[in-house]
């Protein structure tokens, strides 16, 4: 196999394969406070928010719209997450976090969320400074191109 071709030299492949790895990384984190990771991202964005709209979401945690209602319905039926009717569109749902859903939070705080901590790749501030900047990059591009 020629260097082009090859996977290891491709960056997508590397990309895939790195949030394959934390995704599942993430999940068996998650699994003794019982929160799938979909529920997991949404409850995430609450933290530093509240009140998104469900398209807000769906936007920020990078999941199609019916996906981000079906996940944010069954964390309303176990009591994370409630929406709400805009006040100037009620057509509009905006979704706010809930008691039980800041006692999960404060947990998954409070266990310092050691998958970022002491399971991660042992990579230098500047070098996760560096690739963030590059994947956002490689986000937007992506993001103007499927505009089209």
């Amino acid at each position: 196999m020629n260097k082009i071709n090859n996977p290891e030299n491709s960056l997508p492949h590397h990309l895939r394969g790195a949030f394959r790895g934390f995704e599942t990384a993430l999940g068996r984190y998650l699994k003794p406070y019982n929160l799938p990771v979909s529920q997991f991202y949404i409850l995430r964005l609450q933290w530093d928010a509240n009140g998104y709209t469900q398209k807000d979401i769906s936007d920020r945690a990078f999941m199609s719209e019916s996906v981000t209602s079906q996940v944010i319905k069954k964390m309303e039926q176990h009591g994370l997450l409630i929406r709400r009717a805009d006040k100037t569109d009620a057509r509009t749902q905006n979704v706010f976090i809930t008691s039980k859903g800041k006692v999960m939070r404060e947990k998954i705080i409070a266990d310092g969320l050691s998958l970022s901590k002491g399971h991660g790749p042992d990579i230098s501030k500047e070098d996760i400074i560096t690739t963030v900047k590059v994947l956002k990059q490689i986000r937007l591009a992506f993001a103007e191109f499927n505009q089209h």
